[in-house]
């Protein structure tokens, strides 16, 4: 799998919106996947109902692999009674459907092994920028100011 470049530790991903997530190949895979699921893991501090494993969610499964690109709705395709919130931690899977979870840490050669990207979510306050600024203003529309000498 061809990773972001190093100079990225971590991408942001803005919580509550669509994720366009898309990956290639690098040159060692001879045995693309077919169908691939995409797993999600929340941060440090939230386990499995009840246990003290880590919690996952699948936010797609057994997707056709060819088309290399997915769009992930961060509302809908969440860890069931849990919002993504603000933060860091986060971990994204991208995995062999043909493998599975239990496998997919296991070297198959040509094959995918698990790809893990970790990330970050943010809240957008864009619509905060405008606080203020009266409807329909249009600054170049504003009268200019005289200039005295």
């Amino acid at each position: 799998m061809k990773t972001p470049p190093r100079a990225i530790e971590s991408p942001l991903f803005e919580a509550a919106s669509e994720v366009k997530l898309q990956w290639d190949y690098d040159d060692n895979m001879k045995k693309p996947p077919s169908q691939i699921t995409i797993r999600g893991q929340m941060p440090s501090g939230y386990f499995e109902p009840g246990t003290t494993k880590p919690l996952y969610w699948y936010i797609a499964q057994n997707i056709s692999a060819p088309n290399k690109m997915y769009t992930w709705n961060t509302i809908t395709q969440s860890p069931p009674g849990y919002t993504l919130r603000e933060g860091t931690g986060y971990k994204l899977f991208i995995i062999d459907s043909s493998i599975g979870w239990d496998n997919s840490t296991h070297v198959y050669p040509g094959k995918l092994f698990q790809f893990m990207l970790p990330f970050s979510m943010y809240n957008s306050r864009y619509a905060q920028t405008n606080d203020g600024v009266p409807k329909g203003y249009n600054p170049n529309a504003a009268a200019r100011p005289t200039m005295s000498r």
